[in-house]
């Protein structure tokens, strides 16, 4: 059976993939400070908006909204007509994340920006805060698990943006996905039902 893909919206990437990501998939958006994290990412929710897709772009930072209409508006590809329809929306878990830890961060953004709301593309920019309130790397890698198997269940392609300098992305041991692929034992995993079922 053919593997399902989802374009990206980037001509040249999606014809390097073959037709684009696989689907469903949580992809790791790596690099320094202005390699284009980002405008990949944010590029991907307007392809998809212009097919009717609806996708969310989540972040710790306050005023999301705003930030992006001001360092996105200068791109082709920024439709602020698919913003006011709420194709692309802009979450801010922010609070959420400093008061009530990341498991809560994460229930708010699956069950009331993700699951309710039909979303087909995702993006988590920065991922690094939700490292910020873990003792140990091993109890991030953990979370950071949870979240994919719960992400790859709900047919979603997902963007995780990360910085990492060039040793790092070559240093395996510094990834905090590296410990886990789609065939080891997941942990406990805690159980999103969609809203109609609860």
């Amino acid at each position: 059976m053919l593997m399902e893909r989802i374009e990206t919206g980037i001509k040249g990437l999606d014809e390097l993939l073959e037709g684009g990501m696989p689907f469903p998939s949580v992809v790791l958006v790596a690099g320094e400070p202005g390699a284009g994290k980002t405008t990949l990412a944010m590029q991907s929710l307007f392809h998809g908006a212009k097919k009717g897709e609806k996708g969310v772009y989540i972040t710790a930072l306050s005023e999301p909204e705003d930030q992006a209409a001001r360092f996105m508006a200068s791109y082709t590809f920024y439709d602020q007509a698919a913003v006011d329809e709420g194709l692309v929306r802009f979450v801010d878990v922010g609070e959420t994340l400093l008061n009530d830890g990341p498991h809560q961060a994460l229930e708010e953004a699956v069950r009331g920006h993700i699951m309710k709301k039909g979303v087909k593309r995702v993006v988590i920019d920065p991922i690094s805060p939700f490292s910020y309130v873990f003792n140990t790397l091993t109890d991030y890698r953990r979370f950071l698990h949870e979240f994919f198997l719960i992400m790859r269940g709900l047919d979603t392609l997902t963007f995780l943006v990360a910085e990492y300098s060039p040793s790092e992305i070559t240093n395996t041991e510094k990834w905090p996905t590296a410990s886990y692929s789609s065939t080891s034992s997941p942990p406990t995993t805690r159980r999103y039902s969609s809203p109609a079922s609860r």
